[in-house]
């Protein structure tokens, strides 16, 4: 299969199941968020963000570290993947569970720095999330190491299927928010295992030879800035939410959190063509093609560009409506949030198929350094802004670092690959103009909005302009369009 056809073929899979993934957290989310009280769904939040910090302590970048050697090893000594898959599986075992008995144990202490004694049970009873969210996400990148985008796909699809049909069913039994967590750690453990057998099939297919020398310490010291970097990641995701709820109150965490959820679903098309197309760089540089790793990253780029910038700009046009009618108008002081996050949607785009790739292309340590410096910068910003001006101002730190984090992102893969930088200019110069056609169509129309229908019809609008204006210039062919499709 030639290899716009594996990208094409591994990005329509994992599309779809993201689409899958992201339609199920959004209904979960919205359920939820009519099913509980303001307050308990913001404390049931509360507690996702600290299991989604503890996760990321406990994977240490191993899985992305593995996943590297994977990609390398396919290519030059194929003896060494049942080494890869060990040392990983071992080195998990014992970091994941070390972090799962100490949430359990700091549960009580931990709830009283909050301020929320009603998060103490929620950590109880999620702290088997920690252990399964971490292996489903270790396993997700070992599938993505072996470039078995399908499996990682289909098993992300069964996960997101049985989260909402779990953690619905015991919140309408009365279970209220340890219910809806429940279904997360059912949904995880359930993922973990799939991606175990998945694993372990790949694994023992693979002809195993002599240790290489110094292999698996190599492994364990490229983990180590994969570690900076996604810790650094999940602080600028993560903390704002956690300070929120020290700073402030539950109910002022579900608006953030509605406001960011919102975006999950806008954000899937990135995240599935990063996810697909990272490997790719390191597999066309290890044979000497850096033309086409250059080609590659330049057209997901901008190809990234003209979905989103648009999408952003419409979505802070319409967010107040939005998620009055999505949530519920009790959920509508959310909307300054949401605005200010179409920047921070735009980067998070940018950054899927940026990032991943310069993992692949033996750059994590120089990332790792500036997801630090941003995570720091995020954590200041965030500790000086969310006392004085409340959820707007954790809005504008994560927003504002993130955009800087992955404009040094960029620089660091345009010093790897040969990139066109007067082509990828006027397509985003294009993008710009797009942009404006549409928003000065969507703009007055926009105080209209007072239902579904009206609100579908707007959206409608706004899509049908920038469709028509993207293929009348050239940022879009008919044919890319069919191409790219997920069905």
């Amino acid at each position: 299969m030639a290899l716009a056809a594996k990208i094409v073929s591994g990005l329509k899979a994992d599309f779809a199941s993201q689409v899958v993934r992201n339609l199920s957290s959004g209904l979960l989310v919205v359920v939820l968020a009519r099913l509980l009280e303001p307050n308990e769904y913001g404390l049931l939040y509360l507690a996702i963000s600290v299991f989604a910090i503890v996760t990321v302590i406990g994977r240490l970048g191993l899985g992305k570290s593995a996943a590297r050697y994977l990609t390398e090893y396919e290519e030059r000594d194929a003896g060494q993947i049942p080494h890869i898959v060990e040392t990983v599986a071992l080195a998990l075992a014992v970091t994941l569970g070390t972090v799962t008995v100490a949430l359990i144990v700091a549960r009580e202490p931990l709830a009283a720095l909050l301020g929320e004694p009603g998060l103490e049970e929620l950590l109880l009873v999620g702290a088997l999330y920690v252990a399964g969210h971490g292996l489903v996400n270790s396993g997700r990148n070992l599938c993505q190491g072996f470039k078995e985008i399908e499996w990682a796909a289909y098993i992300t699809l069964v996960e997101a299927v049985v989260r909402p049909i779990v953690a619905i069913g015991l919140v309408l039994a009365g279970l209220g928010a340890v219910g809806a967590l429940v279904g997360y750690v059912v949904s995880s453990l359930l993922g973990a295992a799939l991606f175990a057998a998945v694993i372990y099939r790949l694994y023992s297919r693979a002809e195993r030879g002599e240790l290489e020398t110094g292999l698996r310490r190599r492994i364990a010291e490229y983990a180590l800035p994969i570690t900076l970097t996604e810790n650094g990641s999940t602080i600028i995701k993560r903390v704002d939410v956690v300070l929120i709820g020290a700073f402030l109150t539950p109910l002022a965490v579900s608006y953030y959190v509605v406001a960011k959820q919102l975006l999950t679903f806008v954000k899937s098309p990135a995240n599935s063509l990063g996810f697909a197309i990272s490997p790719r760089y390191s597999e066309q540089l290890q044979r000497g093609n850096l033309e086409t790793a250059s080609r590659l990253y330049g057209e997901a780029l901008t190809a990234t560009l003209v979905f989103y910038v648009p999408a952003a700009a419409g979505l802070a046009i319409v967010a107040e409506p939005t998620l009055a009618l999505v949530f519920g108008p009790e959920y509508a002081g959310g909307a300054i949030v949401l605005q200010l996050l179409t920047i921070y949607l735009v980067a998070q785009a940018v950054s899927y198929v940026t990032s991943g790739g310069l993992d692949y292309l033996g750059r994590a340590k120089h990332r790792a350094y500036a997801k630090g410096a941003a995570a720091v910068a995020n954590l200041l910003l965030n500790l000086a802004l969310i006392p004085t001006i409340g959820i707007a101002g954790a809005a504008i730190s994560t927003a504002g670092t993130y955009a800087a984090y992955v404009t040094v992102n960029v620089y660091l893969i345009h010093l790897e690959l040969d990139l066109d930088w007067r082509a990828i200019g006027r397509r985003c110069a294009k993008v710009g103009a797009v942009t404006a056609v549409m928003s000065l169509v969507v703009l007055p129309l926009s105080p209209m909005v007072d239902g579904v229908v009206s609100l579908a019809a707007v959206v409608a609008l706004g899509t049908a302009v920038w469709l028509g204006a993207t293929v009348s210039i050239g940022l879009l062919e008919r044919q890319q369009l069919r191409s790219a499709a997920p069905f």
